[in-house]
């Protein structure tokens, strides 16, 4: 690996440390920043939407790989006009400080290997093992704030997105827009574009990622993933 890719994973490492821990909240400054920069020079997020503070509408946020950029889209889709919606922060630290300033927060849920697997594509720099670690890591620190929140898992979110939002609507005494047609569900949900041949490689690679992520993870490490998703999936939407 070269050296630009081993600070990448350095980075990403000092990042969950530090965003599961909420004494240290205030160390996520710089990775805020960053985030504020990126969301500035593109074209889908707001410069505001970068970090958490009393003006956010809502912020949709969860471990990577769990269909956090579907609920973001769909849910700007959704609504009339544009509010600010935090986004993308993969960080309890902030997501908790959300809830303490009174933002609504929609936190997303993915099993273990099918987030873990969607992580290492995305990044090939990060190991199976390294995410499966910030994967627990991750819901453990949201655990005992999941009643400020709601929850949802990923089949209910990328099928019944209305009925998260109607759901948040209950919880949180908000009025945001539920209607999504069932034929713009493709525009976020990329699976739902591909043919049949691209479907059958994507299945393919599947079946070999979930082999790499059983030979690259520690049955213990896996046993304490699976055991936070199946506690945290009861308490989800979709349950």
């Amino acid at each position: 690996m070269s050296l630009k890719l081993r600070l990448r994973a350095a980075s990403l490492e000092l990042r969950f440390q530090i965003s599961c821990r909420q004494s240290l909240w205030l160390l996520m400054a710089p990775f805020s920043w960053s985030r504020t920069r990126r969301f500035r020079a593109g074209r889908e997020s707001l410069p505001e939407e970068g970090r958490v503070h009393r003006g956010l509408a809502l912020v949709i946020d969860g471990f990577p790989g769990s269909a956090n950029s579907f609920a973001t889209r769909a849910f700007r889709a959704m609504q009339e006009e544009r509010i600010p919606v935090g986004n993308h922060y993969h960080s309890p630290a902030e997501t908790i400080r959300a809830t303490r300033l009174g933002v609504p927060v929609l936190l997303t849920l993915r099993r273990p290997i099918d987030s873990v697997n969607s992580m290492v594509r995305r990044w090939p720099f990060v190991s199976f093992e390294s995410a499966l670690r910030w994967y627990v890591m991750f819901y453990e620190a949201v655990e005992p704030h999941l009643d400020r929140m709601v929850l949802s898992d990923f089949g209910t979110t990328t099928s019944e997105f209305p009925t998260v939002v109607a759901a948040m609507n209950r919880k949180f005494g908000t009025s945001f827009g539920t209607n999504l047609p069932a034929e713009r569900m493709a525009e976020f949900e990329p699976r739902l574009r591909q043919s049949e041949e691209e479907q059958q490689r994507r299945a393919v690679e599947k079946r070999e990622m979930e082999c790499s992520y059983r030979r690259s993870t520690s049955e213990p490490r896996r046993k304490a993933a699976e055991a936070i998703f199946v506690r945290l999936a009861h308490r989800s939407l979709g349950d």
